[in-house]
């Protein structure tokens, strides 16, 4: 029975993120991003088709980043169980929670993968590029989103929208930021600093490569992806199972306000 409730409410929660519009203006601005850079191509890069790649990328991670921040913390998505929690009370509070995320990862999902289909489109028109590199960067794209929302699916279950949102954008660019440094020692007087970042802050450039080096083949891809696939499956586990740890009291708060 509680599967069952699991599964109904994250099929309404991916319906109401399929159904807002800001999921088809992303989609949108990914295919102008590409116009863009074709442009900016032909004025002065010359027209190779890999800038304009890089391009997408870029914006349909900016994009991806504000879904994610959006909708995992309630500050966007109020159809159904995506923002208003009292409208779900019969589903208890951990079950409303994990179905949440379980719905919006799904949604993500279909986002990444149709930026993949877009890419891999526009790259296999200009330079025949083979699936395997963009399929692994529309996974690795996915994994980033996914940790995102499980940010914000922890604070929202400390915290209101407006405040969660700010925060997690917050965390994510000092995981960026703490991954991205040397491994090198650190001073004893950062060590408790960089313990924080290794164990709590999520590890983006863990779950990032360039497009050129992923290899062809498809099944090499695979075992290079195998690791930053556990890493984000872990972390955001451990990020929603701390959020229904301390939800059901603010849920119980929320539905008290409710007349």
């Amino acid at each position: 029975m509680s599967v069952v409730r699991l599964v109904a409410t994250a099929i309404v929660v991916l319906r109401g993120f399929v159904s807002e519009r800001s999921l088809v203006a992303s989609l949108a601005l990914v295919v102008v991003s590409l116009g863009i850079g074709a442009a900016l191509a032909d004025a002065s890069l010359g027209h190779e088709g890999r800038f304009e790649a890089d391009i997408a990328w870029a914006s349909a991670e900016a994009l991806g980043w504000f879904l994610a921040l959006t909708q995992g913390a309630g500050l966007a998505g109020y159809r159904g169980v995506l923002g208003s929690f009292a409208l779900a009370r019969p589903v208890p509070e951990n079950l409303l929670l994990a179905g949440r995320f379980l719905g919006l990862a799904a949604g993500l999902f279909l986002y990444a993968a149709a930026v993949s289909a877009i890419l891999l489109a526009w790259l296999s028109g200009w330079l025949g590029t083979a699936p395997a590199p963009v399929l692994g960067m529309g996974w690795l794209l996915w994994l980033r989103l996914l940790v995102v929302l499980a940010v914000a699916t922890f604070l929202l279950a400390l915290a209101r929208p407006s405040v969660a949102v700010p925060v997690t954008a917050a965390a994510c660019v000092a995981g960026w930021f703490f991954g991205s440094l040397s491994p090198a020692p650190s001073p004893l007087a950062l060590r408790p600093l960089s313990a924080f970042a290794t164990f709590v802050l999520p590890d983006f450039p863990a779950l990032d490569a360039p497009l050129g080096g992923l290899p062809d083949a498809l099944a090499a891809v695979s075992v290079l992806l195998a690791g930053p696939t556990l890493y984000a499956a872990l972390y955001a586990a451990a990020m929603v199972a701390a959020a229904i740890a301390i939800f059901p009291r603010r849920a119980r708060r929320l539905s008290a306000r409710v007349p």
